[in-house]
């Protein structure tokens, strides 16, 4: 009977439908089924006239001022127009992304320095997005919308109320789309998808955009296994591109909230031979006076926001303790406020990393906490 019984268990284990892996390699141009119009990469084409976007994200111009060098997640551009037609200009060998066009998507991946023609839509008014969902591994650029003779601009979609989320791959969220912890370097690279990520959820959830300053590994003082201590986030955030020193970064518009979600990548490995502390109580003493001066800086800058300070409290007491702490410097200084502190995650995607369910329940966590009335001027 017990032989029996182990026999139907393994049947029953081969035979339970497995998750399914990304797909790999990633297809160059992927329309969706029914989407009404065609899409083709093509050589880049001169004398096309540039249509004004509404670009949301950090970025740096590019050659000749004219398009978008870009390395920080979640980068995208919006516009407007009426014609049967658009051409939208890359040079971009790292990324993917995903256009959407009156509702209906067409996504790339490692476009190169091409065009991508868009035809066979119906005369009348458009709105198109396009949006970087992979993480960067240097600087690209976005060379914009462009129209031709048959075609009109019209005005970009006005700006709306914005959150800034600040992190580090949980916040990009690295394979969050990925229902296996072991992956290749490419299914990471498929299953990547910032989009789907709890930012960008909640910023639909509250009507909002969203702009991302994120990274894989990067924490405030010390990077994940203290690599790289010359590049954590205190030093790369006031970067354009983090890649390029020198970029000089194009103008954008305060944020009504700042989500900062800095510590897991700090507290979350054992300290290494020659980092300057000894034990992760001395690096919770630096780490509380660092966050709130980081938090600070982020005020000044957008004058009127609200801080939201997001600690994954699986990642032990010293991490939620600065939190708590910080949290109370800022409202003793008179600095608007929220602090939220996560349980532990299912954390199935690659290499240990929230899947799609974990993004959803920081999202939903953090939309019980934020409403429209807190975004200045609101009420």
């Amino acid at each position: 009977m017990a032989l029996g019984i182990a026999l139907v268990a393994m049947v029953g284990f081969f035979a339970w439908p497995r998750p399914a892996r990304p797909m790999v390699p990633v297809p160059r141009i992927s329309l969706a089924e029914g989407a009404g119009f065609q899409a083709r990469l093509v050589p880049q084409r001169p004398g096309l006239t540039a249509l004004t976007a509404e670009v949301t994200g950090r970025a740096a111009p590019g050659p000749a001022g004219r398009g978008y060098r870009h390395e920080w997640p979640g980068f995208h551009a919006s516009a407007r127009f009426e014609g049967t037609g658009i051409t939208l200009r890359f040079s971009d060998a790292v990324n993917r992304w995903r256009v959407v066009l009156d509702g209906r998507a067409v996504e790339l991946s490692r476009p190169g320095r091409q065009d991508l023609r868009i035809d066979g839509l119906a005369p009348g008014p458009h709105v198109i997005r396009a949006e970087k969902i992979s993480e960067s591994r240097g600087p690209a650029l976005f060379g914009g919308f462009f129209l031709d003779g048959s075609a009109r601009a019209l005005p970009p979609p006005p700006p709306g109320r914005l959150i800034e989320f600040i992190g580090d791959s949980d916040t990009v969220g690295f394979a969050n789309t990925a229902q296996h912890r072991d992956c290749s370097p490419e299914e990471i690279y498929a299953a990547t998808d910032t989009s789907r990520s709890f930012g960008p959820q909640l910023a639909a959830a509250l009507g909002a955009d969203y702009r991302m300053i994120a990274r894989s590994g990067i924490g405030l003082l010390r990077n994940y296994d203290g690599t790289d201590p010359d590049r954590t986030m205190e030093r790369l955030y006031p970067r354009a591109l983090p890649g390029d020193a020198a970029a000089a970064a194009l103008p954008q518009r305060p944020a009504d909230i700042v989500v900062i979600a800095l510590g897991s990548n700090v507290f979350g490995s054992e300290l290494a031979p020659g980092e300057r502390w000894t034990d992760k109580n001395q690096l919770r003493h630096d780490f509380a006076p660092a966050l709130a001066d980081f938090a600070a800086a982020r005020l000044r800058e957008n004058p009127g926001a609200l801080i939201v300070l997001l600690a994954f409290g699986e990642y032990g007491p010293e991490l939620v303790e600065a939190h708590r702490s910080v949290s109370a410097q800022l409202t003793a200084r008179g600095m608007a406020n929220r602090l939220v502190i996560l349980g532990s995650l299912r954390r199935k995607a690659c290499l240990w990393h929230p899947a799609a369910r974990d993004h959803a329940m920081i999202a939903e966590t953090l939309i019980k906490v934020l409403k429209v009335e807190d975004f200045p001027g609101s009420g």
